[in-house]
């Protein structure tokens, strides 16, 4: 069942867009010597041809010290991660990309893909299409491609509970991504986008299906030993992920000019709620973040 798994998320490649490879050029010069693959996610995934569409990449690293020229920003990264970066290309036609980009380590990405990670940030998104680039060696590869095994594996067994014996294949994998998606700050329906994703790649869902489980009827047959407390975990991740996500996104703020002005109109965007800052948290956004993300939560911009 695993290696059957494995095959499939192997199959998950793109022919990319000269646009998004220089993109992807420019990331690895800036991090020249560290980077071991590229994980490519999001909407720019599932529309190529709109160079209108932020770039999304998890960049996978060796080292968070000698990625980050901060060794305040590689301690960050250890203990909050990913870090957040934003990039921006113009290529010689005056086409700009846009790309916001998330470095992890290798060993981090494989432990909050697995069974023993809480919140569901890094397993409900690359238990979805997602394609891995320029990965370093077969062994990344295969390391990688077994840590998102194992992250749909985890989300399949956290939604079972929430069922009865049995369900349909769109509505499972629909509500899993619902769940994992109320527990993050998100701008759109956690409900319209879930049903949009597994309907786009409804072949995909089925071929994991039939990996995963046994059908009768057109429907998966829930197992009987299905995980306890999963319903106390979903409620769990949702009271600890929007203000966790918060917090990585007020730090990201630091790595760019203008970044923090950027952050707020984000959670703006995402929520109605504003928050004015001062000077100092302006200039200061990782220091002031745990202060920033604690006013923005009372006023209830993650709820």
């Amino acid at each position: 069942m695993s290696e059957r798994l494995k095959d499939i998320l192997r199959e998950e490649t793109v022919e990319l867009p000269p646009r998004v490879s220089k993109v992807c050029d420019k990331i690895q010069a800036k991090h020249e010597g560290r980077v071991l693959a590229f994980i490519y996610y999001g909407s720019s995934l599932r529309d190529l041809s709109n160079a209108e569409k932020m770039l999304d990449f998890y960049v996978i690293v060796d080292s968070y010290r000698k990625t980050h020229k901060s060794p305040i920003r590689a301690a960050l990264n250890a203990i909050i991660p990913p870090a957040v970066y934003y990039l921006e290309h113009q290529d010689e036609d005056g086409v700009l990309s846009t790309c916001k980009y998330s470095i992890m380590s290798l060993s981090a990405f494989e432990r909050r893909c697995s069974a023993k990670a809480l919140l569901s940030q890094t397993w409900g998104r690359f238990s979805q299409p997602c394609a891995l680039l320029r990965p370093a060696s077969e062994d990344v590869t295969e390391r990688l491609i077994a840590a998102r095994a194992a992250a749909v594996r985890h989300i399949a067994r956290e939604t079972e509970p929430l069922f009865g014996e049995h369900a349909e294949i769109a509505e499972f994998w629909g509500r899993a991504f619902y769940e994992s998606y109320r527990t993050e700050i998100r701008p759109e329906s956690s409900t319209g986008r879930s049903a949009e994703i597994v309907q786009r790649y409804a072949e995909r869902y089925q071929r994991i299906s039939d990996v995963l489980y046994s059908s009768q009827g057109g429907l998966l047959l829930m197992p009987a030993n299905r995980a306890s407390g999963a319903r106390f975990r979903w409620i769990l991740r949702r009271t600890l992920g929007k203000p966790a996500a918060a917090i990585r996104v007020l730090n990201s703020a630091a790595t760019f000019d203008g970044g923090a002005d950027y952050i707020m109109r984000k959670v703006k965007n995402h929520s109605g709620v504003t928050l004015e800052l001062t000077p100092f948290q302006r200039r200061h956004p990782v220091i002031c973040s745990p202060v920033l993300g604690w006013k923005l939560w009372r006023r209830g911009a993650f709820r």
